[in-house]
């Protein structure tokens, strides 16, 4: 965290207005984590680490906010929203909706991932009916639909990126 703070007053050292910097997402609800439980639960530890890197980062920001009485570093919380639009997701999502679980994925688990090919080209990965149903494209991203969900979570607060 520290090297990550030096490294962003360096950004501001180059003359930037206003940087804004993504919490991160819940890392115990992508896919490659709730694995585990068979993509039915994110891992609650997991969580519990990325909230305290984002508490910590919070600190940081504010820290440097407060050196020259300034608001140059805002943050985006990628964890509240991602884990809003989850929720709405998995509680609100057509039957047949995948939930954690990835739409493309490895025919092994840990062996191969999704875009796996042998050595004649062959696929080694599987890619769901309907993406559209996906929250998650593989066992780390979010899929189009999973993005555009994070995006509405995201959108109320955009504003505070022009004032």
């Amino acid at each position: 965290m520290d090297q990550l703070e030096i490294n962003i007053d360096r950004i501001r050292g180059l003359g930037v207005k206003r940087i804004a910097v993504t919490l991160i997402e819940p890392m115990g609800c992508i896919p490659l984590q709730a694995a585990s439980s068979s993509y039915s639960n994110c891992t609650q530890a997991l969580n519990s680490g990325s909230k305290f890197h984002n508490q910590m980062l919070n600190q940081s920001l504010q820290n440097l906010n407060a050196k020259d009485n300034s608001t140059v570093f805002i943050t985006l919380d990628l964890y509240d929203a991602f884990f809003s639009a989850l929720n709405k997701f998995t509680t609100h999502a057509p039957a047949g909706s995948l939930g954690l679980k990835p739409c493309c994925e490895g025919k092994e688990m840990g062996k191969y991932y999704c875009g796996s090919v042998d050595e004649s080209g062959a696929k080694l990965y599987t890619i769901c009916e309907n993406p559209n149903l996906s929250f998650f494209w593989d066992t780390l991203h979010p899929s189009q639909n999973g993005w555009h969900s994070i995006f509405s979570s995201l959108r109320s607060s955009l504003h505070k990126l022009t004032t």
